[in-house]
């Protein structure tokens, strides 16, 4: 039991003593990050066989307990790895902020808080760490490669705002249930209205913190200021295990929505509509981190549809999902920060042949790419597969079910022609020379992508034997069947097969046989920098279609931002409670004026220069005064 506090612990002890002793900052954290790395594998064994829960304290009738079950043990043992990864890849990538110090105890105050959350077995309990999660990301966010103040706020206002949201729900929950305990027994059925509030007040905040729809608009907004680990570590990994986890915990351990069509209709109109608002965002970007952003947002779509389905296989599919972004987002995070580490840009127009520099992070961006456009035998491939048949199964219980179809596949379909796009703008192409002398990035920056890039081919080609036998199924409440056939060796070996006999078509058809002519326009010879074609031409055609461009026009200029709304909508309670408050000021500053003055008449009545009146008050004052002496 004791160890659920270094879980807890160990990395804000490692990242207080490392901000108080600058000298042994990466010693001390080091250990902070391994220690908890090693005791969250532990829990992850101890969590295959037991469930652990205990109780810190009751107090108003909220029992403050820890519980520790499978699906904990899975998110505790990435919460940790992900951020041991994290803290090697900043060890160089960071070095030179100004704020290098604070980065790092706000690294691990969000590892902290993260456990904490995972740890709580009731959920007011966990509202604790939830909003100490949000300080760190406020404190995360700051850290940023330029003034990233404005991105800090505007993601606390928008998280924040869904947690307050959240809160009441649970109060709401915790009033008519007596507890808000997790797991509940029986799960609570929504057929009261007031569960029903409840339980959509909550969502919202699981899905505000994965960064779905429309709640999202502060990872792109990050995305241009703060540097590629934070982006890797908090909205690539960490919020999206944090805010699935959430969600499955209240779908299917507090509450049950099996049983509930409409909401399990409104989560999947939210993941269908995330999916393809946001890849198709993604498709026009012209800047890396912020096209990876939108990549970010639009997988939660997945996860939420997935989960959404109500059928095992969609369930598991979306949180088998939860695991496999975390891994390739941070991979693709990671390996683009490693480009604008050697690049100092990360203008898709300014970019691409890196390739042949840059191989290693060439091959880990590249598997990646693959992973999350869903391309077999990859692992992104799998779980898609996998909400896919979720959606279908759910087509015997409704017939919205194509809807939803399309739009999962229709989105793979834009996110293989984005990373299209990103890969050729990065790595192929021609290469600017003002890039001619760069290499392959530091040790501690390659080492994370490429470990990432290797955990999607693995979780990918032998996902039945590891991810889903030993991480995915043991963290659900019930058994899934009916996976479909699907070989993942036997379509590796003929991928492989084809890839080498593309090859050897192209070494003897065109790689050996290059010819560069020269190009004139009206008898100029150009340079080749200035006919080479870069990423951001790939889809201009886009533009030209008048009712994508409105919508890409009206969402650029921030129609589709919720931040923007809340801001409007405060600006406009503000003024109308300045004028009211400001007309109740006058009223009361008047009445005041009023008595004065009245007074002020009164007694220069009184005060009229008669002798004998100043007499009579004299022998009044006296009478008084007698009186109060006798009694």
């Amino acid at each position: 039991m004791n160890e659920i506090y270094y879980l807890i612990l160990l990395p804000l002890v490692g990242g207080l003593l490392g901000l108080l002793i600058n000298r042994l900052r990466s010693e001390l954290n080091f250990l902070g990050f391994f220690l908890t790395l090693f005791f969250a594998v532990r829990f992850f064994i101890a969590s295959r066989t037991q469930i652990i829960s205990f109780s810190l304290i009751s107090f108003a009738g909220i029992d403050f307990r820890f519980y520790v079950d499978s699906l904990t043990g899975l998110i505790i043992l990435f919460n940790a790895v992900f951020a041991f990864l994290i803290w090697l890849y900043s060890l160089k990538a960071v070095s030179k902020n100004p704020r290098e110090r604070f980065y790092y105890i706000y690294i691990a105050l969000a590892l902290s808080a993260a456990n904490g959350i995972v740890l709580s077995g009731n959920l007011i309990f966990l509202l604790i760490f939830w909003n100490l999660l949000v300080f760190s990301l406020y404190g995360l966010l700051l850290v940023g490669k330029k003034d990233s103040s404005f991105a800090a706020r505007k993601a606390v206002i928008i998280i924040g705002v869904s947690d307050f949201i959240m809160m009441l729900g649970i109060v709401m929950l915790f009033v008519k249930a007596g507890n808000a305990n997790m797991p509940l027994s029986p799960r609570i059925q929504l057929t009261s209205s007031w569960f029903i509030a409840s339980y959509i007040l909550i969502m919202v905040g699981a899905i505000a913190k994965a960064g779905s729809m429309p709640l999202h608009s502060w990872i792109p907004e990050s995305s241009k200021v703060v540097p590629a680990s934070t982006m890797a570590y908090i909205p690539a990994s960490l919020d999206k295990l944090l805010g699935i986890y959430l969600l499955t915990r209240i779908s299917y351990f507090v509450f049950d929505i099996s049983g509930s069509l409409p909401i399990r209709l409104l989560l999947m109109i939210i993941g269908a509509v995330t999916i393809i608002a946001a890849v198709g965002m993604a498709l026009v970007q012209k800047e890396t981190m912020r096209l990876l952003s939108f990549h970010a947002v639009s997988q939660v779509g997945y996860m939420v549809l997935g989960i959404g389905t109500g059928i095992p296989v969609g369930i598991a599919g979306g949180l088998f999902h939860m695991l496999n972004n975390a891994i390739y987002k941070a991979c693709l995070f990671l390996s683009a920060g490693s480009v604008e580490y050697r690049t100092k840009t990360t203008k898709l127009d300014q970019l691409g042949g890196l390739g042949t520099r840059m191989p290693i992070t060439l091959f880990a961006f590249f598997i990646a790419s693959l992973a999350i456009s869903g391309v077999p035998p990859l692992n992104g491939f799998f779980s898609k597969w996998m909400v896919y048949q979720g959606i279908i199964k759910f087509g015997k219980e409704s017939n919205l079910w194509p809807i939803f179809l399309i739009a999962a596949t229709f989105g793979s379909v834009l996110t293989l022609a984005s990373f299209l796009k990103l890969v050729h703008s990065l790595f192929l192409g021609e290469r600017p020379r003002a890039l001619d002398k760069v290499r392959e990035a530091r040790f501690e920056m390659v080492v994370p992508s490429l470990l990432l890039a290797l955990l999607c081919i693995v979780f990918g080609i032998f996902a039945y034997r590891i991810p889903l036998s030993n991480l995915i199924f043991p963290s659900i409440p019930f058994r899934v069947n009916g996976i479909g056939f699907w070989s993942p060796i036997l379509a590796t070996i003929l991928i492989l097969v084809g890839i080498i006999l593309g090859l050897i078509v192209f070494m003897f058809g065109t790689a050996l046989k290059p010819k560069r002519k020269q190009i004139f326009i009206g008898g100029e010879v150009l340079e080749p920098e200035e006919i080479s074609i870069t990423g951001p031409n790939f889809y201009s055609s886009l533009h030209n279609l008048d009712l994508l461009e409105k919508t890409y026009q009206f969402g650029e200029g921030g129609a589709f931002d919720f931040f923007n709304y809340l801001v409007g909508i405060a600006s406009g309670l503000a003024i109308i409670f300045k004028d009211v408050i400001n007309r109740i000021l006058v009223g009361i500053y008047k009445g005041i004026g009023r008595i004065i003055s009245g007074l002020g008449g009164f007694i220069s009545l009184l005060h009229n220069g008669e002798l004998y009146n100043y007499v009579g008050w004299i022998f009044l004052g006296g009478i008084i005064i007698l009186l109060i002496l006798v009694f």
